[in-house]
This record gives structure tokens, C-alpha cells and sequence, in this order.
């Protein structure tokens, strides 16, 4: 069956999330919080087609998102779109209908797509089209620590394996806490960590005088952005089970942390926590203190209760992985940046770990 595809773009997409057949359809293409920061993103123009809906017999059965953004090379600047939301009802599945919408997304997006923070499958689904190649390969580590079986084997859990993860998961929780117990890091007298909710003019002014040299752009003005226009939300709205990706978090919320030392200020870094998980995200830091904000991790995670972390800046985790404790266990892990066109990084320009769609998620 031949697929009818419809696009939408920026300066549409506002009335389409209110529309009728928006709210008809039994599964929705984008969540409305995220519509409201896909129209705030400061590198959007109001031209580009944000959503591609691809239909049978009028019956929406396939969608594909992308969002705007620019990445710096020795070139110059080279603006782009994030692949983020790829979704084909599951009757409808090998059929070709996402490769077909990410060919259509290819052309209109001048050949020029992106895409990271992939699951397994879909990373074969994008490299099987021949149009991707890697920039960057994140060499980060994942720990574990008040790991939760019962979340780590969900899709085999059965009513026996449930009481059996659960009483696993309990000695779990029990290690862990006499594990803390011992755990004593040296304390480095001569560093002191602030905790704010978000950065703050103290911050930004920091950024100013020191400027990252990174490949995607997080200054000022996209962090605002990424901030005030998050796409998770605390309250469960009516949309949500129809939208296949995430739009609601009982538990998110992210951490800056700024570093100083003597009221000079070193720089700061970013975390989110979403449902036990600690996702490092941004650094800006005009000293080496790798050793430090590592501890600090730790006793974060203790005294929060974080189930397991994830970490792609490549020194703090290879810190972590030379010594994990407190944590139980500690793997290498990282992923990949694709591209569709050619990134020449000479100058050797820095990857954070909250590049892409992996900083709102």
C-alpha cells in the first residue's frame, strides 16, 4: 500500500497540536510540550518541516520528528536537523515506511541530518540506509548502585522472577547502604560545591569569560532554551499514553553544580536525574577537577539513592572506572554522533555528553 505523507511545518505546527485531527488521532506524532520548545528553539526557522506523517487509508501509521540546530567545524557553520522521533505502528513495521520518511526529511533537510541517543535497533534501521557515518564515539562508563532488578529485567518478569527481584533488589539496597556506611572520600578542603536548580546569572557570566570550544553550541542562549522548554513534564496530561515516546517523568528534574574554590569560581556542570538514573549532560571548568567532581558523584548517588549513571566525558569516567566504589558495578559504555555530510574537527573541538536530544530526555 502506497503511504500518503503529509509535513508540517514550523510555523503550522502550533495550530496542528491544536487542531481536530491532531487530537483524533489515536497516536500523536508530538507531544505539546515538546511542540512548545520544538517553536523556542533559537535555531529554528519557521520554514522548516519539523514532522513528517505518513498515512494508509487516512489512518496515521508512521511519523518522524526533527528539531533544528548548528554545529562548528573548521568551515565554519553548518545547520542541521536532529533525527528525534521515529515511530511505525507495529502492523505497519517492514514495510519501508521509516526509511521513507528519513529520505523525505534527507531532501527537504538539504542532505544534512543528525542523529545520537539511539536504541540498538534503531541505530541499524539509520546505518542500513548507507547515509550515516560516525563523528564521534563517546567513550563513557555506566555504574551501577542501588540497581533495581526489577526495572534491569522488566521484560522478564513473571509473577515468580517478581517475588524473586524483589527480594534480590532488597539485599541490593541493603549493600549499598552498609557500603555507604564505609565509603569516606577525602575531602578536598580547598574546593567548595553549590547546588542550584539551574544555571544562574553567575553562571552565564562564566560563559562569557570562558567560552567552550565545542562542536554543537551550548551557550547562554540554548541553555535558557533547553531549560525553560523541557520535554518532560511532572503532570501526567491526557496525551501522554498516546504519544510513544517520553513526555512525563513522575521524577526528573536537573542539577547544576557550580565549582569554586577561595569564592573564585572554576566553572560548573550539568546533571539530570530522571527515575534513579544520573545522566552527566555539560562541563565548563577551567581547571582539572575530574578526581573531585567524581567524588562528588558518589556521594550524590549515595545520599539520593541513584539506581545506576551515565557518564560519555571520557576522563570522569575512565576515573570511575579505575575506581568504582561505592558502586557494585561499572562498565564502559558510550554512543555514537551520525551525520549525513562530512565534519572536519582539526581544531579538535569538545563533545559534551548532552549533545542532541540526550540533554531533554
Amino acid at each position: 500500500m502506497t503511504l500518503q505523507v503529509k509535513k508540517i511545518r514550523l510555523n503550522e505546527l502550533e495550530n496542528f497540536v491544536k487542531s481536530k485531527e491532531f487530537q483524533d488521532n489515536e497516536v500523536i506524532p508530538i507531544s505539546p510540550i515538546r511542540a512548545q520548545s520544538y517553536l523556542a528553539n533559537p535555531h529554528a526557522k519557521t520554514e522548516d518541516i519539523v514532522l513528517y506523517l505518513g498515512f494508509i487509508d487516512e489512518k496515521l501509521v508512521a511519523f518522524r520528528s526533527i528539531f533544528a540546530d548548528t554545529l562548528s567545524d573548521e568551515n565554519g557553520t553548518i545547520r542541521f536537523g536532529w533525527c528525534s522521533g521515529n515511530w511505525v505502528h507495529e502492523q505497519h513495521r517492514r514495510l519501508g515506511y521509516s526509511e521513507q520518511l528519513l529520505r523525505e526529511a534527507y531532501k527537504d533537510w538539504d542532505k544534512k541530518l543528525a542523529f545520537t541517543n539511539y536504541a540498538p535497533n534503531s541505530e541499524k534501521l539509520y546505518l542500513k540506509t548507507g547515509l550515516f557515518q560516525a563523528i564521534h564515539q563517546f567513550q563513557g562508563a555506566r555504574a551501577y548502585l542501588f540497581a533495581k532488578t526489577t526495572k534491569l529485567f522488566q521484560a522478564r518478569t513473571n509473577k515468580a522472577t517478581s517475588v524473586l527481584f524483589k527480594i534480590i533488589d532488597f539485599f541490593i539496597a541493603l549493600a549499598v547502604h552498609l557500603i555507604g556506611v564505609f565509603y569516606k572520600p577525602k575531602p578536598n578542603s580547598t574546593l567548595a560545591f553549590a547546588e542550584i536548580e539551574k544555571p544562574d546569572e553567575a553562571c552565564f557570566q562564566f560563559l562569557k569569560s570562558n567560552p567552550v570550544n565545542t562542536v554543537f553550541s551550548r551557550d547562554e542562549v540554548e541553555l535558557k532554551w533547553i531549560f525553560e522548554h523541557p520535554w518532560l513534564s511532572r503532570q501526567n496530561s491526557s496525551g501522554a499514553t498516546r504519544y510513544p515516546f517520553s513526555s512525563f517523568s513522575k521524577s526528573f528534574y536537573y542539577k547544576t553544580v557550580k565549582v569554586n574554590r577561595d569564592d573564585k569560581m572554576l566553572g560548573f556542570f550539568i546533571f539530570s536525574v530522571r527515575e534513579g538514573h544520573l545522566k552527566t549532560l555539560y562541563f565548563n571548568l577551567t581547571e582539572d577537577c575530574t578526581k573531585e567532581i567524581a567524588a562528588f558523584l558518589k556521594k550524590y548517588c549515595l545520599a539520593n539513592k541513584i539506581e545506576y549513571t551515565t557518564i560519555y566525558k571520557k576522563e570522569l569516567a575512565d576515573q570511575l572506572l579505575s575506581r568504582k566504589f561505592p558502586f557494585l558495578y561499572a562498565k564502559s559504555y558510550g554512543q555514537k554522533i551520525y551525520c549525513t555530510f562530512q565534519v572536519s574537527n582539526k581544531k579538535q573541538l569538545t563533545f559534551q555528553d548532552g549533545d542532541g536530544d540526550f540533554f531533554f530526555t
